[in-house]
């Protein structure tokens, strides 16, 4: 009997890790929302490769500072909000990411304990969180967009953000930066209702829904501070150029309820929404945002029929994917 041996040579798989790719993440410290966002990139090719986790908290810090009679965050939204943050940091820790960046944005900005606060929640954190300009808030969105939309062609582009406590306008043309740097935003806008339309003390009341009565009347003082404050340079542009929204006013609550999942919206789809959702009381709201979100049907719409936008296209995105993006440039 003749045994025949077969040599069989096993090589074991190897992994070959790309050096060129490692995870971020970014936290966002914003006025109504912080959000996270971790991404794999490849820090060869400048560029985000994958989306590996994002989330968002309604987090009122800005709702908080409106009603406070000493213009600071209050301790108890801060000692409420800081165990909330700690555990969307362990999610963003798990993903053995490389490099944590924070930021905080316009309530650390105006608050007089603003950037006490933010560095108790760094060191809780303990990660550095940079409480920035409204120029950098600008900014940020700006690279979020172009992150988010794959946006390589920026001529004609503007693109507008709107929190919870500030508005930006942000465009580049020919080398040089242009910049709206405005004090109207989701909670404050509530709260011209709720006291000029209203005759409601907002430090009392916090919700003007429903306020169908007063829709014109909301609507023309969105359209009067357009008027009034945004640059010449952006009411010369607006009507010709591609706008694009970021924030979670215009992204994610003007957009959801307009056309849920879509990625953009015209004024005369807003101007029927608004109709219709003005009319509604909290408890027919389905919103965490409930109190703001109607309003900010009518800040958005206000802005577009001023300076004569007929169309917006949105980007989910967050300021921390604009921070990482920026980061590898």
């Amino acid at each position: 009997m003749i045994k025949t041996f077969v040599l069989v040579s096993v090589f074991p798989a190897i992994a070959f890790a790309n050096p060129c790719h490692e995870n971020r993440a970014a936290l966002d410290l914003g006025s109504g929302t912080t959000k996270a966002y971790v991404a794999t990139v490849d820090t060869c090719e400048k560029k985000i490769v994958k989306v590996l986790f994002e989330d968002r908290l309604p987090l009122a810090f800005n709702e908080a500072l409106e009603k406070s009679s000493t213009k600071e965050i209050p301790d108890s939204i801060v000692n409420e909000s800081t165990p909330r943050i700690e555990l969307l940091l362990q999610k963003v820790k798990s993903y053995n990411v490389k490099r944590i960046n924070a930021v905080a944005t316009s309530v650390f900005r105006v608050a007089k304990n603003g950037q006490a606060v933010a560095k108790g929640i760094s060191q809780k954190l303990e990660i550095p969180v940079e409480v920035i300009s409204q120029e950098q808030e600008a900014e940020l969105g700006y690279w979020s967009a172009l992150a988010q939309r794959g946006i390589t062609d920026t001529r004609n582009l503007i693109v507008w953000d709107i929190g919870g406590g500030s508005m930006q306008m942000y465009s580049r043309e020919k080398g040089k930066v242009h910049i709206f740097e405005g004090d109207l935003a989701s909670v404050t806008f509530k709260n011209q209702i709720l006291q000029v339309l209203q005759f409601k003390d907002p430090k009392k009341e916090s919700s003007p829904n429903p306020f169908a009565r007063q829709r014109e009347a909301a609507l023309q003082l969105a359209k009067n501070h357009a008027y009034l404050n945004v640059p010449a340079y952006f009411k010369a542009k607006a009507a010709t150029a591609r706008w694009v929204g970021v924030g979670g006013v215009i992204s994610m609550s003007v957009q959801r309820q307009v056309q849920p999942g879509g990625c953009e919206f015209t004024q005369s789809a807003l101007e029927e929404t608004l109709k219709v959702r003005s009319q509604l009381k909290d408890a027919e709201i389905e919103s965490e945002y409930r109190i703001s979100d109607i309003s900010n049907l009518a800040l958005v719409l206000g802005y577009m029929k001023a300076l004569k936008i007929e169309k917006v296209e949105t980007a989910q995105a967050s300021l921390g994917q604009g921070l990482i993006f920026k980061n590898l440039k």
